[in-house]
């Protein structure tokens, strides 16, 4: 089990969307606006991986590799232009 800080977890996303060619800054900061928007109020499947530490937000995964997945399956959908399917399931 891994526990980011919420800052850190946002960094790493953004630092490994900025790494691929097709997605860029662009997409690494869209992505982040959106999870900070989701993360007022989480909801949906990956709620569960948001924890509270004294009076501090972290990100629990199971391992790196689920960090991973999260930007996998975000190229995947913006490869295939459906974004809107990736956050659908942060935010339903």
């Amino acid at each position: 089990m891994i526990e980011l800080p919420v800052e850190d977890f946002i960094e790493e996303i953004k630092a490994e969307v900025i790494g691929y060619e097709e997605l860029g800054e662009e997409k690494a900061v869209f992505w982040e606006q959106q999870f900070k928007r989701w993360l007022q109020n989480p909801t949906g499947s990956y709620k569960k991986i948001v924890k509270q530490k004294q009076g501090k937000t972290y990100i629990a995964l199971k391992d790196e590799s689920e960090l991973f997945g999260f930007i996998d399956q975000y190229l995947v959908a913006v490869d295939a232009e459906e974004e809107d399917k990736y956050w659908a399931a942060w935010f339903s």
